[in-house]
Formats: C-alpha cells, structure tokens, sequence
C-alpha cells in the first residue's frame, strides 16, 4: 500500500486458524480507496494480486461466501470414520505437497526425528504405485506432533515446501457398528477387542499351530480319519499323539523354509524388529492351497512371494508395497478364512536371505591390512575404528603372526552350547501328563534309561512341572534334543527343553532354588540356622 498509510490492516484467517488468502485494508479517504484500486492485477513477490472494493456491510455477505468457498478449497474435509480433534490431544498431521519420488520411509525420517511415531499411512495409487502426495502421521506423544507441525510446516523437503495440518483422529468402530443394529453379542465385543490388538507383540507366536489343523493334516498323511486321530480308547496317548504330529510338522516346515532362503534365525529373535511388507499367516486349515492365499490377499495389492509348506498351516505372504501390507493386515487380522480365524503377525526384518551361488567366492567376514609403518597401522586404527561399510559395523584390531585368538574364541562359543550328556531336562511340564506319557513322546528317538518327574510335598501325588529323560546314547538323546526343541505341545503347553548337567539332581535343583529365593544354603535350611 505504500506511500499510502493505512488505518488498519487484517489478514483472513479460517476456523483452523491457517490463512485464507485474503487481506482487509481499511483507508482514510475515498481518494486513498481509488489509489488503492490502482495495484489490482500487480504482483507482490511474484504472486498475482487483485484489488477490489468491499463495503463494510453491503459486502459483507459476499465477503463470507467467498471466505467460506477459499475454506472449503484449502481445507481437508472430515471422511465418514474422523472426528475432529485438537492435535494436542490426536497426535496426528495431515502432510500434503509431498514430492512423488519420496518413499515411506523418508517420511519416518523426517518425522521421527521429533519424537517415535506409532502410525505412518502413505497411499499410492492402485495403478501406477506412486505416492499420491499426501500422508499422515501419528505420534505416540501428541506433544512431539505439536512441536513438529511448528517446526516442519514450510519445511523444504526433497525440493518441495511441505504443508501440514492437524489431522483428525480416526472414530473407532463401537460394538453395535461392528454387530449391526442394536447392541452386540459378547462374543462380537471380544472379536473386536481382539482384532484391535491384532498387532501387539504379546500376541506374536511364530511356530503356532492349531490342535484341530494337526488332527486333519495327520490323518490326511496317514491316510486315516481326524476321529481315528483323536480316539483316546486306542494304544497309546492322544496328547503324546498330537505332540509327535506337531512335531514332525514343525520340521518339515523348517525344512521347507530353508530350501526356500527363509531365515530361521530371525524367528528366534523375539525383539527383532519387524517387515512393513511380510506377513505370517498361522493358524490355517489343512489342505489349504497358495492359490487360495493370492486370491485373498490379492485385492488388496500386488503380491511378492506366498510360501506355503507341505502342511499348509503357516505360509508367508510378501506384499510389494508397505501401504497396501498394512490395509491387508488390517482387514484380514482374526477375520473368518473356511471355518477358522485367521492368526497375522507381521515377519522380522530380513526374513529373506539371498541364495549363495554355487562355487562363488564369499566373504568370511574379516581381512588383513598391512602397512608400511606402525605408525600407519595405529592412525589407521584410531580413525576407522567402528566406521561403517555396506552397513556393517567394522572392528578394528592389530593382528597377531598367529591365529591363536580367534580359535580360542571359537571353541568356547561352542563350549557354551555344547552337550554335556545324554540327560535332558524338560521344563512346563503339563500338571496332567504322567511319566507314561513323557516316556512315549521321547521313546520315539532311541532307547530310555530312565524318565523321571519330580514330585511336590509327599502325599500330593502331583509333580512339579518339570522332569528328566536319560537315553542310552547321546546320539539319541541329540536326536529328539534337536526335533522337540523348536514348538511341541503337550496338553496345549510348550515343552522348553535344556541339556541337564550329569550331576544335576533333584537335590541340586532345590539347592540352587533355595539359594536363589532366600540366600541360604539347603544346609542352613534344613537345620533353621541363620
């Protein structure tokens, strides 16, 4: 407005407090207004600019029609399953502007650095698999989104000036939505508790198998009927039964995993971190084909590998895009697959592992760098210690003329799971399993010397929840180590299994007890001396 001075100056402003695009300039004289009226179609920093006169009442409906179409054009409206919220409370921003060459994870990138996030929702488009250009995050502290939308709002990232805006947080589903009309059954009400947990950790069993799936893939082996399975009036005991199915299951899925670059380490690692694009899927019927797995996740997008064992009780499926893994986990989690839920779990990082080609020289992961000086050798040693390559952490010491060290290291690394003997100790032992039955699950292996299963107090008649196998040979013994050891039920529980020391006894056990709960030797105990 110079040379021109105005009396007051006001900069629209729409509900969510973020500029609409107009300015009201009020003027002194009639004669300042035609002045004014000279800049309409001129530029200010760049932007084209219109002038034009607003009176103070006859204009004022005018005025709102167009605020409210300028609000109506630059502002998100709300879906069917949102409601607003302050984001102070949601923990969510709508980010817009995004380049079409950025990825899901430099979104996280940028936005983790202001706090953890617990949501990143990135769509792409069905067809062309580009991002749409817009995302949401979700903060697990509603705090750090505040100081994030501070922060980044105009931020340039990968040549483009982001725009964000407090989302709205998603309404979640009550139970008579989910049910249909009126209030829900109980059992609808725990179906969708549940399927809202459906990604918590604590629910993370890899190895599960259902107890029916076992019954119907054993009898489908063997050439029997599923009642035939389950009949307790024949030789032998039905859980000892199940447990042996379970078990010659577990392993030819292992097998088969591994014939298919799966790596079974990962599995056992219970904190590793988890795929955005690979999932577990557990607790499938017998007989279930991988075409009947592509036809059902594949509505929700493009589909990688779908690995399904011999068994087909668990199979893996490989999505291509993070986003289009997440709507399929989302959807499918405890819904309803033939006449059983269906169990997802979302694989750890680097669940496939590359086939090494045959005769190809590969790394043993260490080398050797001589210098000319000692000198060298130490600069060297100090400015590189811990230093990446190809995301691997380096570690940097001066070699010996001998290779003495890593040997030592070696061997005692295969000390420390090495088989002391031919005795197992089995722990969770079911309250209800007898010493028949434990005899029978591991005479399957070799030949028995003794099966024992401590009791409690003399009277009680109940043992104690764990017990000893001693075979004749410790080939034996390594045999049924090595196949029961990864997921056998008995009775619905888990057998963990231990190598026993040779001298462990029951004494011992209640020694090494008493000293761990009290401080005081079984001695002391027995006596009542402090």
């Amino acid at each position: 407005m110079t040379p021109l001075k105005p009396a007051a100056v006001r900069i629209g402003k729409n509900e969510s407090g973020n500029r609409t695009g107009y300015v009201y300039v009020d003027l002194h004289s009639e004669e300042e207004v035609e002045k004014a009226l000279k800049k309409n179609k001129d530029y200010i920093g760049g932007r084209y600019i219109e002038v034009f006169r607003v009176d103070a009442f006859a204009g004022k409906n005018k005025r709102d029609g167009k605020e409210k179409e300028t609000d109506r054009n630059f502002s998100r409206k709300l879906k069917e399953d949102e409601e607003e919220e302050d984001v102070s409370e949601s923990g969510r921003l709508f980010i817009r502007n995004l380049p079409y060459t950025c990825t899901e994870e430099d979104i996280k990138e940028l936005f983790s650095k202001h706090g953890p996030l617990s949501d990143v929702l990135f769509p792409i488009d069905t067809l062309t698999k580009r991002p749409k250009g817009f995302a949401f995050v979700t903060y697990m502290i509603p705090e750090n989104a505040v100081t994030a939308l501070a922060q980044l709002d105009g931020h340039i990232f990968q040549g483009r000036m982001l725009h964000l805006l407090p989302s709205t947080a998603k309404k979640e589903k009550s139970d008579s939505d989910a049910g249909g009309p009126g209030s829900s059954s109980y059992k609808r009400q725990k179906d969708a508790k549940t399927k809202a947990l459906s990604s918590s950790s604590h629910n993370w069993n890899t190895l599960f198998l259902g107890t029916s799936a076992v019954a119907d893939a054993i009898a489908e082996k063997y050439n029997t009927t599923k009642s035939q399975v389950l009949d307790h009036e024949s030789k032998g005991s039905v859980a000892v039964r199940m447990a042996l199915g379970e078990t010659q299951i577990v392993q030819e899925t292992r097998q088969f995993l591994l014939d298919n670059s799966v790596s079974l380490d990962s599995f056992s690692q219970a904190a590793a971190a988890r795929s955005n694009t690979v999932i577990l899927v557990k607790n499938l019927p017998a007989g279930v084909q991988a075409s009947e797995l592509e036809e059902l996740f594949s509505p929700y997008g493009s589909l990688g590998r779908v690995l399904l064992p011999p068994s087909g009780l668990t199979a893996i499926v490989e999505f291509l895009e993070p986003t289009e893994a997440k709507r399929a986990f989302t959807r499918l989690a405890y819904s309803k697959f033939h006449h059983v839920p269906l169990y997802l779990e979302w694989a750890p990082v680097g669940v496939f592992v590359a086939k090494p080609e045959p005769g190809k020289l590969l790394s043993m992961g260490y080398g050797f760098v001589q210098y000319q000086t000692a000198e060298a050798a130490q600069k060297a040693l100090r400015q590189l210690q811990h230093c990446k390559v190809d995301d691997h952490q380096l570690e940097l010491k001066v070699s010996e003329r001998a290779t003495r060290t890593a040997v030592v290291t070696r061997k005692k690394k295969q000390a420390d799971k090495k088989q002391t003997g031919s005795k197992i100790l089995v722990r969770n032992v079911p309250f209800q399993a007898s010493v028949r039955e434990i005899r029978e699950l591991f005479c399957t292996f070799g030949e028995l010397k003794t099966v024992r299963l401590p009791k409690k107090a003399a009277g009680s008649g109940s043992h104690r929840g764990f017990g000893f196998v001693d075979f004749l040979t410790k080939q034996d013994a390594k045999k049924a180590f090595a196949a029961l050891c990864h997921s056998t039920h008995l009775y619905g529980r888990r057998l963990v299994l231990e190598w026993a020391d040779a001298e462990e006894t029951v004494e011992a056990l209640r020694r090494k007890t008493a000293e761990h709960f009290h401080g005081k030797s079984t001695k002391s105990l027995l006596t009542g001396r402090n």
